[in-house]
């Protein structure tokens, strides 16, 4: 009796270990398919790695990078803060880039998000083709809905922004560089091939010392502030494409920067800059045309 007892449990078991082994096969298939289908990178973009460029390697990390963004769709916390603050490396970027394709609006291919990068309200935030988020940038993008701030508020329109507030629209072949900052309650587009630099702070809701009315009130210039103390401005900012702005630069809301314009370091930008000038300077002034 004791035997037959035995033998049941083993067979149990052994009946178990083949089901969890055979889950654990179709979750692995299943994962590397899904993985596969992302195309997360192009096949031109793998095969700069040279392990990738042989099928097994390819397979494991078509594997990690499906288990990665099924991951993602728990939002677990301690996924992203291992994501996020681990993993230089090239297994790191391909990670990332799985658990931020399924938090983002958008996400294209051959996206490199770096170390420490962080994104606030990933779900109106959008980022094209090729584009480089570098090393402990934080992207801020606003909630659907209504506003989440009170005060008093000037909106400041630009005719140029096409989206809806709230909205972070980044293009393809964008870099935005080590610790810049783009808070974008407003809506911030940012187009095709622009250079945002180390340090750079772009705003599109900020505190006002007057408000909208010019009411004879000493505005607080904090959210801690009761609110009839606060006076704010919004206003979208725009990059129009192939734009550069400079070193330690700071935009502020309802900025255009037109097409092809160049802003210097440490500038301070507060009004709209033509396309196809350089421009620098706190104020920011415009200092040529950059083809003549």
């Amino acid at each position: 009796m004791l035997q037959m007892s035995l033998d049941m449990a083993i067979a149990n078991s052994f009946l178990l270990s083949t089901i969890a082994f055979l889950a654990l096969v179709v979750i692995g298939m299943f994962a590397t398919w899904k993985g596969r289908k992302l195309q997360i990178f192009s096949r031109e973009y793998m095969s700069k790695s040279k392990l990738l460029r042989f099928a097994p390697f390819r397979l494991a990390m078509y594997l990690a990078v499906g288990l990665t963004w099924h991951a993602s769709r728990f939002r677990l916390p301690a996924i992203e803060f291992l994501l996020t603050y681990s993993m230089d490396n090239r297994l790191g970027i391909a990670l990332r880039a799985a658990y931020w394709k399924a938090r983002l609006k958008h996400m294209g291919k051959n996206v490199r998000i770096d170390v420490g990068a962080r994104f606030s309200n990933s779900h109106n935030i959008s980022i094209g083709d090729g584009a480089w988020i570098d090393a402990y940038v934080l992207l801020i993008a606003w909630k659907d809905g209504g506003r989440g701030y009170v005060g008093h508020l000037k909106v400041r329109s630009n005719p140029n922004f096409k989206f809806n507030g709230g909205e972070l629209i980044i293009g393809k072949g964008c870099h935005i560089a080590p610790h810049v900052l783009i808070q974008a309650i407003g809506g911030v587009y940012i187009g095709d091939f622009t250079g945002i630099a180390s340090g750079s702070r772009v705003y599109s809701l900020s505190h006002h010392y007057k408000g909208p009315e010019d009411r004879k009130v000493i505005y607080k210039f904090t959210p801690q502030a009761p609110p009839e103390e606060q006076s704010l401005i919004e206003g979208p900012v725009v990059f129009e494409g192939n734009n550069a702005l400079g070193l330690n630069s700071v935009v502020l809301p309802g900025v255009t920067i037109g097409r092809n314009s160049w802003i210097g370091v440490c500038s301070y930008v507060i009004e709209d800059v033509p396309p196809n000038c350089i421009a620098s300077g706190t104020p920011c002034k415009i200092m040529k045309n950059r083809f003549a």
